[in-house]
């Protein structure tokens, strides 16, 4: 890994604001990462707080703990998912911690430099998994789902309005063939959509079918509720959640959960009474989702898609 790996964190000043860390705190960042974030975290909660530093890549605990030199005291490096936050504790002997950080933005390392098949940009073998110890790749999901599920995908986690054909494509290239690498699966795409169509999309066609497969393979939305519900339960009263995500998807579920910590009922229009049980747990910090200024998406582009919320349990 070079020094390419450590991306700008994104929306620091920010997550310091809403993060609150002070002296003694114990904070879960749950996506480690470069660790820009985390090193001001530590800097606020050192002498006697300590950061639990989570991520899925092995080699990246230890680039992020070169990187921190003598404040990576102060982090308990930890491969494992996020999702399993209860779990994480449970073997720490920790009960609860004040502070839970989740940049859910890929780093610069996995899209640039792992050989994983994250870029669309790249002729790479279609993996696409967070961590090498995962069974599903995106070769196993291009070669082997039927093309009603691949189409249920690309439309429900791309959002890409010409999942049918792209489906269809992808089921008659499969017939001449094993669909191995990035380079093909982005031509199959990007053939398969109508010439008149290019000019009003954003960016590559391929964009959207690839990050619904990476989805897809790693599991990222079941894996956030998870993390967001069980984080939610080991989180202090007064402790802070932020979470920073990149796409729509993300954002909803974000948004949705959040609503239903603070209590808002989610009942449908028109019944007379609340059935859901809506109960007031945390109080919303954030009004809408917090994005990065001109001046810093000058600095680091891929903040310009960036969307923090955050809450504070009560």
């Amino acid at each position: 890994m070079g020094k390419d790996f450590f991306h700008i964190p994104v929306l620091l000043d920010k997550v310091l604001e809403y993060l609150s860390p002070k002296q003694g705190d114990i904070v879960f960042d749950g996506t480690l990462g470069g660790a820009g974030h985390t090193a001001e975290i530590i800097k606020a909660i050192a002498p006697t707080g300590k950061v639990i530093g989570v991520d899925l890549h092995s080699q990246t605990l230890s680039t992020a703990a070169n990187r921190l030199g003598s404040l990576a005291v102060y982090m308990i490096p930890v491969n494992d998912n996020f999702a399993n936050i209860s779990q994480i504790l449970r073997r720490l002997g920790i009960g609860d911690v004040d502070g839970i950080l989740l940049d859910l933005g890929l780093s610069s390392f996995l899209i640039d430099s792992s050989g994983r098949g994250f870029s669309y940009r790249r002729d790479e073998a279609l993996d696409m998994r967070f961590s090498g110890s995962q069974e599903l790749t995106a070769a196993d999901v291009v070669n082997s789902y039927p093309g009603e599920k691949l189409e249920k995908i690309f439309f429900e986690y791309g959002e890409e309005r010409f999942s049918r054909r792209i489906a269809a494509n992808i089921e008659k290239r499969r017939k001449h063939g094993f669909i191995g690498t990035t380079g093909e699966l982005a031509a199959i795409i990007r053939g398969s959509i109508p010439p008149g169509s290019h000019g009003r999309r954003r960016g590559d066609p391929a964009k959207r079918v690839f990050q619904a497969i990476r989805i897809e393979v790693n599991r990222e939305l079941e894996n956030l509720e998870k993390a967001i519900d069980d984080g939610f339960q080991v989180l202090k009263t007064g402790g802070r959640m932020i979470i920073i995500s990149y796409h729509s998807l993300e954002d909803r579920m974000v948004k949705t959960m959040f609503r239903e910590f603070e209590g808002i009922c989610t009942c449908p229009p028109g019944l007379p009474v609340c059935r859901c049980g809506a109960k007031k747990r945390a109080e919303t910090l954030t009004r809408g989702a917090v994005m990065a200024d001109e001046s810093e998406i000058r600095q680091n582009p891929r903040s310009g898609s960036a969307r923090l919320r955050a809450l504070k349990k009560v």
